[in-house]
């Protein structure tokens, strides 16, 4: 009996070693931004927060503000995400899908609304929960906005904990 108790301690163990290891679910990121049509804005800044379940399917919400390329212009924007992330050693591609809602300022003028989208980017996972990404957003905003946008474009870095 006792040797049976003995010989399944190295079992565990062997089956705990090949188990999956739980990654790092959550990550806070800034970026710097850039929006198209490019004669129509200027840079922009803005953070996520991102749940990752089981290394492939993400959750996030991202807020951020791009200036205009005109004085007194810019537009803030608050989008929840869904994505898909397999990861590829260091390398994580992602891509999926946002709505949100934006406000635009322009001079006096000021336009709320909704906004969605569908995106695609990379992040690369260094040392010390430490990431690196760069994204490609295309955006779909309303006829009526004040400012056109057709897509976001920007590089971060970030903590994963």
């Amino acid at each position: 009996m006792k040797i049976r108790h003995v010989l399944s301690i190295p079992l565990f163990v062997l089956v705990g070693a090949t188990l999956p290891r739980p990654s790092s679910a959550a990550e806070l990121a800034v970026f710097v931004s850039g929006a198209r049509p490019g004669s129509e804005w200027g840079r922009g800044v803005g953070g996520s927060f991102t749940f990752t379940v089981l290394n492939l399917v993400g959750l996030e919400l991202e807020g951020a503000r791009q200036g205009g390329d005109v004085a007194d212009s810019s537009m803030v924007s608050v989008s929840g995400r869904a994505f898909l992330a397999p990861t590829i050693g260091r390398l994580v591609p992602y891509g999926g899908v946002s709505v949100g809602a934006y406000r635009q300022k322009r001079g006096a003028l000021d336009d709320w609304g909704t906004l969605e989208g569908a995106f695609l980017g990379a992040k690369l996972k260094l040392p010390l929960g430490v990431i690196v990404k760069a994204e490609y957003q295309r955006l779909v905003l309303p006829s009526a906005a004040l400012i056109p946008m057709d897509a976001r474009y920007y590089g971060g870095v970030g903590i994963s904990f």
